[in-house]
């Protein structure tokens, strides 16, 4: 599947056949551990590989963070959810329960959108066949000035790479997306402003290295940031300079102590071991031994 192209390739029989797939892509997915882990990348946390992640134009965190403010809106709109049903009820079930129509009708006005689900499905409807709105040059000029500034953080030899190309396309189709719903057949800096403030507060949900606060998209395309790739390649450099002159290879323990020495934590080279047995990068060869393939 093709989700920026919005195609659809299908291989039967011996035919072979692209079909358009033209329609909005919404997912949702729990964390294994029913909580998210901040210090962990999202394509780690889900059962979603990177590949088909970072198609997504958008991605939020939805976390449960207790706040007395917030805390208090979500249980009066509960209780008074729950107000409205035992009213209907109590009216139904009971004669001359002195409850009227009326009464249950501004109770249940709690759980009535602000627009009417048939209208807003009327509303995209009309958006998708009647507008097709147009990059206007100051527009233009907005988006490329951020992603240019966002890649200019990326210059360092030894700076992860914030954004790619995939990110730029998310911009001016979450641009087009916020002029289609003002009906506006120009796409303007309102818009623009609008998608970069939505734009950043996705990536620094989900792209921010939480060890070194830089955005890297790595962590959504690749499952793993630069500061993880390059303590998985100290590790493996660490592997190799043990084996030297050890029969067998070098030493599970010998190992996460000089990881240690060198900051790495030793569940995190435990990790790094198993990681790099997977990829095939090194070998256990007997009694908790490893060697560099």
């Amino acid at each position: 599947e093709a989700m920026e192209q919005q195609t659809i390739s299908i291989a039967k029989a011996g035919i072979m056949a692209t079909l358009k797939s033209r329609c909005a892509l919404l997912g949702a997915a729990n964390p294994k551990y029913g909580r998210f882990d901040r210090y962990e990348p999202i394509a780690k946390q889900i059962n979603m590989p990177p590949a088909l992640l970072s198609r997504f134009d958008l991605i939020f965190i939805l976390t449960d963070v207790p706040l007395v403010s917030q805390d208090t809106a979500i249980a009066e709109h509960i209780l008074k959810t729950h107000d409205a049903g035992e009213l209907a009820v109590r009216m139904q079930n009971t004669v001359n329960s002195g409850i009227t129509q009326n009464a249950i009708t501004e109770a249940m006005e709690v759980i009535q959108p602000v627009i009417d689900s048939e209208m807003l499905r009327k509303y995209i409807a009309y958006t998708k066949r009647n507008i097709y709105p147009i990059l206007q040059d100051d527009a233009r000029n907005a988006l490329i000035d951020f992603y240019l500034g966002l890649r200019k953080q990326g210059e360092n030899p030894d700076a992860p790479i914030p954004v790619t190309a995939r990110q730029l396309e998310a911009l001016v189709r979450i641009s087009e997306a916020s002029a289609r719903v003002r009906l506006s057949n120009a796409i303007t800096t309102d818009d623009t402003s609008r998608t970069i403030r939505i734009v950043m507060a996705s990536l620094k949900q989900v792209m921010t290295d939480p060890e070194t606060g830089k955005l890297d998209s790595d962590m959504v395309n690749t499952g793993m940031g630069k500061s993880q790739r390059d303590r998985v390649r100290m590790v493996r450099e660490l592997i190799r300079e043990l084996q030297e002159g050890q029969k067998g290879g070098a030493p599970r323990e010998e190992i996460i102590t000089r990881a240690e020495e060198a900051g790495i934590k030793k569940e995190t080279v435990e990790e790094m071991i198993q990681q790099l047995k997977r990829s095939g990068e090194i070998y256990e060869t007997s009694n908790e031994k490893f060697r560099v393939v």
